[in-house]
């Protein structure tokens, strides 16, 4: 039964009040929703991360590269994100607009800042590399979780990086040395962050370090995946797990 109000009240009060009820009940209802993020590894340290924040599909890609030996498939996507300038992130090309028959175009990110790309919000956070050049960390929300991405970074994260990344679920971590974190070092960045779930990045190919390294130096339970498909409430309770990406 609706709640009894004065007969002095409007009509267009009253229907008012009703319009405010039905969209908390449809407030209510979409929290029950249970939402699933998807996480692909393109390979070093490209990932295709789907979300479904409203009533389409998100796609973030981040750092599309060239190499020699490797390569990187097209794909689609709504927003594309660069934590660095070199050849492992600017293979913008191959990344085309998603629902482009709808005429939308890809938002690019190369650097800090806020953004809100169609309901995925992405923070992005200054952590120049050791060389003193410009390098970018990102934190993006969505599905009610936190995914930390570290690029190609190769030093040690400040105080002030890991206050700017805030709480985190899934922190996505460099881990095969040359030129980024090496396993011990990416070791040291999880446990500044304390996440919930780790991925490693830039391992097993292109010329860099083996995935097992990190898998030593966490000691925590892994679990080797194609793609990953998580929810909020999978997301482990107390102890860290870490995922780790088939090569082909």
């Amino acid at each position: 039964m609706s709640p009894r109000f004065p007969s002095s009240w409007s009509r267009s009060a009253l229907v008012e009040r009703d319009s405010l009820f039905i969209d908390l009940k449809q407030l209510v209802n979409q929290s029950k929703l249970v939402t699933t993020m998807q996480i692909n590894w393109n390979g070093l340290g490209s990932f295709t991360i789907v979300t479904k924040p409203a009533q389409a599909e998100v796609t973030l890609v981040t750092n599309p590269f060239t190499h020699s030996e490797l390569k990187f498939k097209s794909v689609e996507a709504s927003l594309v994100v660069q934590t660095h300038q070199g050849s492992d992130t600017n293979n913008l090309g191959a990344v085309l607009p998603e629902r482009a028959e709808a005429g939308k175009k890809i938002f690019y990110i190369p650097h800090a800042g806020e953004y809100e790309v169609q309901g995925v919000f992405v923070t992005g956070i200054h952590a120049p590399k050791k060389d003193g050049s410009i390098h970018t960390i990102y934190r993006f929300d969505a599905e009610g979780m936190r995914v930390g991405f570290l690029g190609a970074l190769d030093r040690s994260l400040t105080t002030l990086e890991v206050e700017g990344l805030g709480p985190i679920d899934i922190l996505i971590v460099p881990a095969g040395g040359q030129d980024v974190l090496t396993a011990s070092q990416a070791a040291e960045a999880v446990s500044l962050v304390e996440p919930r779930l780790v991925i490693a990045a830039y391992v097993d190919e292109g010329g860099y370090g083996s995935v097992e390294a990190l898998k030593r130096e966490l000691g925590c339970q892994s679990e080797e995946v194609s793609k990953l498909k998580i929810t909020r409430a999978s997301l482990p309770e107390e102890d860290m797990k870490m995922v780790v990406f088939k090569t082909s």
